[in-house]
């Protein structure tokens, strides 16, 4: 497998394909990564998303790209009864998460006057299909979702010149056939140098999330980036790791998430109805796998 990488959304892109690759066969995805970055980014000031948000109540045009994703985003909100919601940033905000990761990682934050959220009581926003126009009722994120949105785009793109797999912080989409399954290791959600299960992958989409590694500290309490809408708080979920596989990548980091913020019961419950695959960790460092 020949193997490529590069830096877009805070983390490494990582492509193993089976056939070699040039810089001009790899261009349209650097550009199709860099392309969704300046739309869907919370963190650029200037980007689609940010412009977006300063518009709540407004009824706005956006681009093709930007309303693909919030249809995805929308479709998740309702089958999820919520649980998936992107209206969560006046939310994670209030929690300090106000800069890309790599800026606030392990460290005391102090707090900053609090903005109103109302995810939990309303839609976060409203598509207008014939006008391609969006009306939010809130500030959102579309962090995990667009990631997992442009993995599918890029692993669509690439599966012309053979088969492999695209790799980028943890969410990963296989295209075309592969020779046998991968097998991927899931990390100990207390100590990531060790992997404490694994899950194997044959097609689609795999995706872990964990309230373990993006954590801070704010007035000495811990946060961490997973906001359960209904309390506008980091989840206070028993799961602290959520692997799910789905055909899709996006599908995969959505059914992740909401499987964590779900908690025990729910979660299993939920993944069990999905018929997903799927590995649990709690805070026992107990694991319970599904749909295998």
């Amino acid at each position: 497998m020949y193997k490529y990488n590069f830096n877009s959304m805070s983390t490494i892109v990582q492509i193993s394909i089976s056939q070699e690759l040039f810089a001009n066969d790899l261009m349209p995805v650097y550009k199709l990564f860099s392309s969704i970055e300046d739309t869907c980014s919370r963190f650029k000031k200037d980007s689609e998303l940010s412009r977006l948000n300063q518009q709540v109540g407004q009824e706005v045009n956006v681009s093709s790209d930007l309303y693909i994703i919030l249809q995805e985003a929308l479709k998740y909100y309702e089958e999820t009864n919520g649980v998936f919601n992107p209206g969560i940033l006046s939310a994670i905000e209030n929690s300090g998460y106000t800069k890309s990761i790599e800026f606030i990682k392990g460290r005391e934050l102090e707090s900053s006057p609090r903005s109103t959220s109302d995810s939990s009581r309303n839609r976060p926003y409203q598509l207008n299909e014939s006008t391609r126009t969006v009306t939010l009722q809130t500030r959102i994120d579309l962090g995990g979702i667009a990631k997992g949105w442009v993995i599918d785009r890029a692993a669509d793109f690439l599966l012309k010149y053979g088969y492999g797999f695209i790799n980028v912080g943890g969410d990963i989409r296989i295209f075309g056939r592969l020779p046998r399954p991968l097998n991927i290791g899931i990390e100990d959600p207390f100590d990531s140098t060790k992997m404490i299960s694994s899950i194997q992958v044959s097609d689609g989409g795999v995706a872990t999330s964990t309230s373990m590694k993006r954590r801070w500290k704010m007035n000495g309490r811990n946060k961490h980036h997973l906001i359960d809408a209904k309390s506008g708080e980091p989840s206070t979920s028993t799961i602290l790791s959520s692997t799910v596989t789905a055909p899709t990548a996006t599908e995969a980091d959505v059914l992740a998430k909401v499987t964590l913020l779900m908690g025990e019961e729910d979660g299993k419950a939920f993944i069990l109805s999905k018929k997903n695959n799927a590995v649990i960790i709690n805070q026992g460092r107990e694991i319970w796998r599904g749909g295998e």
